[in-house]
């Protein structure tokens, strides 16, 4: 009768509060089950991956993540998949599979901002609500997805925007891709394909750094230091920085042939060299930058850790980011 597997990381909607008022890691995958009707229960195997905030998860994790759900897709026995994880870092784990896991089959991420000791949780919710999605008519297809406060998002675009509400996930000006209402799944819109990438053996070393008024060039001279393949630079605005950077970052460009990609500290909007002022965009593409279009900078560092792990030629790589992971 299993139909859908459940694949349990952890995060908020698997805790609960301990006698010190304090939320930790409390609910395994069958307690989560809890949220449905008996009679749907058997339908969900439940694969137990960890039982930890999402903080603690690290690209390397993010990898073992996605090699088991290869493994579960290739069994072709689950029509579905929906994963548990905390928000902190989900729409980072999001991404990384839906650049890394290539299938029509639904993969729904979900989580919650209230532990299960809370009465108003919206983990159950949001559970349950995943499920619908990875039921409902339409869905195959359209990627790797993220869905909580009956909102249905692409992994590519969504991220948090509070620390502590409900409805913390927003994809900006791309929308939400479809909706949860009551018992139904209504599809609004289909997001842009991914540029799908096989796992490497290893991840690249990629540092970000925020970009900060009068910041210190010594502070990015060290990160080159500690061995980065890359660097991520999230700068202000449109991707424009400090003057007294373009110098160190011409150097890691045309001397160690380190790449530098700039993204923003905005949540939203496209990067681009449009300011031709020191430290502008002009100024930072002729320093030899690249700019990630309006890819965060969690998503970029994790594009780059996998192709420069698989030693993608930096042309290739340059023009991907140009276009923001999506496929030209």
């Amino acid at each position: 009768m299993v139909k859908y597997a459940l694949i349990t990381t952890g995060g908020t909607i698997a805790m609960k509060k301990n006698a010190a008022g304090k939320a930790v890691p409390a609910l395994e995958g069958t307690e989560l089950l809890g949220v449905l009707p008996p009679s749907h229960q058997g339908e969900w195997e439940v694969i137990h991956f960890s039982n930890q905030a999402s903080s603690n998860m690290t690209p390397d994790r993010m990898l073992q993540l996605s090699q088991i759900l290869k493994e579960v897709l290739g069994q072709g026995q689950f029509e579905g998949v929906v994963v548990t994880h905390g928000t902190d870092t989900l729409e980072e784990t999001a991404f990384f599979l839906s650049l890394t896991v290539p299938t029509a089959i639904p993969v729904v991420l979900t989580a919650a901002q209230r532990d299960a000791s809370e009465t108003d949780s919206d983990g159950p919710r949001n559970l349950h609500n995943a499920m619908r999605i990875v039921k409902s008519p339409g869905v195959r297809g359209r990627g790797v997805l993220v869905s909580l406060h009956s909102q249905i998002h692409a992994a590519r675009e969504v991220r948090k925007l509070h620390t502590s509400q409900p409805d913390a996930f927003s994809s900006g000006a791309a929308g939400i891709v479809g909706y949860v209402d009551g018992d139904e799944v209504f599809w609004l819109r289909r997001s842009l394909p991914a540029i799908r990438i096989p796992l490497p053996e290893r991840l690249a070393n990629v540092p970000i750094v925020k970009a900060y008024t009068g910041m210190n060039p010594a502070f990015v001279e060290y990160l080159l230091g500690q061995g980065a393949e890359a660097l991520v630079i999230e700068a202000f605005g449109r991707g424009n920085l400090p003057p007294d950077l373009v110098s160190t970052i011409a150097k890691a460009v045309s001397v160690q042939g380190i790449p530098i990609v700039i993204t923003s500290r905005c949540p939203f909007g496209r990067t681009a060299p449009l300011y031709g002022y020191p430290g502008g965009g002009a100024d930072l593409e002729r320093a030899g930058a690249w700019f990630s279009g309006d890819l965060s900078s969690e998503k970029t560092r994790l594009f780059l850790a996998l192709t420069l792990g698989l030693d993608t030629p930096k042309p290739t790589l340059k023009a991907w980011l140009e276009h923001g992971g999506l496929e030209a």
